[in-house]
């Protein structure tokens, strides 16, 4: 399988989390959490899953509120772009 993982470098000065498993290092507990839980997930106990389920519910809904706040972008513009087009067209 081939390497998806970006190069990530981590200043010197700055904390790094080292993944137990492949050495990689992440700026975030939580980016090394989710990283643990997708592509080692058959080396994990059982604590180590349950944080990455909760770490992984937590941007799931991260991504949903986003999407939200886009699709309620989206619709606005719409509406201005329509109204504009209304009044100057």
């Amino acid at each position: 399988m081939p390497d998806r993982s970006p190069v990530v470098s981590v200043p010197e000065d700055a904390s790094a989390q080292q993944c137990p498993y492949c050495d990689r290092a992440f700026h975030e507990e939580r980016h090394r959490t989710l990283h643990k839980g997708l592509d080692h997930p058959d080396r994990i106990d059982d604590a180590e899953r349950e944080a990455f389920q909760d770490a992984y519910r937590g941007e799931t809904d991260e991504i949903k509120v986003f999407r939200m706040k886009v699709l309620g972008s989206l619709v606005v513009l719409y509406f201005f772009l329509l109204f504009a087009y209304m009044v100057l067209g």
